[in-house]
């Protein structure tokens, strides 16, 4: 919906004229596009449609405010040339959509004329040059649709052209007009905020998803370092832990490894052995590596002690 709304250009008025005797039918008439650049569009900002490459084939469909299940009639004919635009006329249906342009046109309402264009070609003309286009040469920056065909056009509210007019002259309305509920500019606007939040919401989980993953590859790294294996409260507590206290605590944690492991026995004076034999294993006799890793708990303990007590 989004996409086809950029190409909808709200431009001008038209005229419906009244019935004729033997004829059920009522025709409408106008300028659909008087050529000229449409200004403060919400995506194109300003945009002007090459009349010259303009394409329009066969018979295109009235609808009501661009919905296509409000059919309201049918373009019959059509005429383009720089002077007057590209100027339309048509059916409208009996079925209740045309009837309701009708009435409210009888009723002194301005209905407005909009097309949807898709271009063939788009031309981006910066601020420092310029471009001739219908006969006139334009200063940048302006968007160019070149080979645009014409989709549809539609009765809406508003129009966005001053350059083009219309109004309904039969004085038979059979029905209340209704009120409109296509897809405003404020719903459009919120479509668009609720697409850029959808899109930094992904940002952000795909943020914290590589910081998840990098602080496993963290918590591994420094398992094997320390050539041992964290109990899962252990590395809970680490995941939870922000950048800060985890730098701190894997500095502390590998000095405190540091400081615990044994001198190796190639390094001692034969002499004085004896005095690393009581380090060697624990208090109850088991072997050193035992003895290290009740110390290596203990201090990991100690440091969550203390990161619990700020």
């Amino acid at each position: 919906m989004q996409e086809q709304q950029k190409n909808c250009f709200q431009l001008g008025q038209f005229e419906i004229g009244q019935p004729e005797e033997g004829k059920k039918k009522r025709t409408f008439s106008g300028v659909a596009y008087s050529g000229e650049p449409i200004i403060d569009h919400w995506y194109w900002e300003r945009v002007i449609f090459d009349l010259d490459s303009m394409q329009i084939k066969g018979r295109i469909p009235a609808l009501l405010e661009h919905n296509p299940k409000q059919r309201a009639g049918a373009i019959n004919s059509h005429s383009i040339s720089h002077d007057q635009g590209l100027v339309i006329s048509g059916d409208l249906m009996s079925n209740e959509f045309g009837t309701q342009v009708a009435q409210d046109s009888d009723d002194g309402f301005p209905w407005q004329m909009s097309v949807r264009i898709e271009p063939g070609k788009i031309e981006e003309i910066p601020v420092n040059q310029q471009v001739t286009v219908n006969g006139k040469t334009y200063q940048g920056p302006i968007t160019v649709f070149r080979d645009g065909r014409i989709r549809e056009v539609s009765f809406c509210a508003l129009g966005a052209d001053d350059n083009t007019n219309a109004v309904a002259a039969s004085h038979n309305p059979t029905q209340q007009p209704k009120e409109d509920t296509d897809v405003t500019e404020l719903e459009q606007a919120k479509e668009a905020l609720k697409q850029a939040e959808k899109a930094r919401d992904d940002a952000l989980a795909e943020l914290n998803k590589f910081k998840a993953d990098k602080r496993a590859e963290d918590i591994e790294a420094l398992q094997k370092e320390l050539n041992t294996t964290f109990s899962a409260d252990d590395v809970k507590a680490y995941t939870e832990m922000d950048d800060t206290a985890f730098a701190f605590t894997s500095k502390q944690l590998r000095q405190f490894s540091s400081k615990s492991a044994p001198t190796p026995a190639s390094s001692v004076n034969p002499n004085l052995s004896h005095l690393f034999q009581h380090q060697a294993t624990g208090g109850d006799g088991q072997q050193s590596d035992q003895g290290g890793e009740h110390r290596f708990s203990a201090g990991i303990k100690k440091l969550q002690a203390m990161k619990a007590g700020k």
